[in-house]
């Protein structure tokens, strides 16, 4: 155990340095840390709290104050653990949501997703009830596939009103083999969590660092992402996702025109260097949805990004910061995706 602590501490220290030294600017080497210590809880969680094989029960992979991969401000994210040789029982009843997917993952750096559906293709009630069969063999009713090697499932819930919106119902068991309580965890299982909580810390911070040096090879330009992207930060296939760096000087914002298709959900919103979503418990401005973004008499959009308030209409507030990362997302787009325009203008 020693031994194992030991290394997991250096290792710690060392992914620590490499995000300090990787960041741009102050306010990003101020996040660096916070990246690091959410990206462990979160993976604490995972390995030692809820392990795969032990009694499943949703947790928080993503929230307002645990964020990885470009996580989106409106979406609700629920995860638990699975065994690809098991069965579960996935119930509950949806909510408002324009979207609820359920996607399985394989623990691997690529080529992730499993198997994924979303609320269009489950059976789902007139009060919006549903049953969904996770695993095991070929049933009637809906059945998300674990395949061979799937390691987690991970719920999504993308909402126009995260706060006043009516939340969806979520619950999962086990069906077979069937599960006795909890064991305590020993030397061996803490020792091996070690080893892997230390494995998926570096592979988010080398992904997220990765991308966003890909994106500044190309400031103020939206730029589509590619398929590979998607299920290396573990998106879910529905999703079409664009990207731009944004880095202003004083003075200067990025004004974005769009002309999106009808989708069930879209939005633009702001991410750091890491690829977290600003603070937005209290209402700031990080997100403009499709239910809340204001229309030009023609029915585009236009979006004005930067520290400097121009006075009402679609503003993306960077808090005073002059870089920042923006992501576009599209769910189940009805038409084809028109390139969000960027221009930068003074303010």
């Amino acid at each position: 155990m020693t031994v194992a602590w030991d290394r997991f501490v250096e290792s710690l220290g060392r992914m620590g340095h490499q995000l300090l030294d990787d960041a741009p600017n102050d306010a990003d080497r101020a996040d660096a840390l916070r990246f690091l210590l959410r990206q462990l809880a979160y993976r604490e969680e995972q390995f030692i709290e809820f392990p795969r094989g032990a009694k499943p029960e949703f947790f928080d992979p993503e929230s307002p104050t645990r964020k990885i991969f470009a996580d989106c401000p409106d979406t609700v994210y629920r995860q638990f653990s699975v065994v690809p040789d098991a069965t579960y029982r996935v119930w509950g009843r949806l909510g408002d949501a324009p979207y609820v997917s359920f996607t399985a993952y394989r623990a691997a750096v690529s080529d992730r997703v499993v198997d994924d559906l979303h609320d269009g293709e489950i059976e789902v009630d007139d009060d919006g009830s549903f049953e969904l069969c996770v695993g095991g063999p070929s049933r009637p009713g809906s059945r998300l596939d674990l395949g061979d090697d799937a390691a987690f499932v991970v719920v999504r819930e993308y909402c126009h009103d995260r706060v006043g919106g009516r939340p969806g119902e979520f619950h999962v068991e086990q069906l077979d083999p069937p599960l006795e309580h909890r064991e305590e965890p020993t030397v061996t299982t803490i020792a091996t969590a070690l080893a892997f909580i230390e494995l998926g810390l570096s592979f988010a911070n080398d992904a997220t660092m990765r991308l966003a040096h890909a994106l500044r090879e190309r400031p103020n330009v939206m730029s589509e992402a590619a398929g590979e992207l998607v299920s290396e930060m573990a998106g879910t296939p529905h999703n079409h996702y664009q990207l731009c760096s944004v880095v202003l000087e004083p003075g200067q914002a990025l004004r974005l025109e769009l002309d999106p298709p009808d989708a069930r959900y879209w939005s633009v919103h702001l991410n750091n260097h890491w690829l977290e979503s600003p603070e937005f418990r209290d209402g700031q401005s990080v997100c403009i949805n499709d239910a809340q973004a204001e229309r030009n008499a023609d029915g585009t959009i236009t979006m004005l990004v930067g520290p400097d308030d121009p006075g009402g209409g679609n503003w993306l507030d960077t808090k005073g910061r002059r870089e920042s990362i923006l992501l576009a997302r599209y769910l189940l787009p009805e038409g084809p995706l028109n390139p969000i325009t960027t221009t930068v203008v003074s303010v």
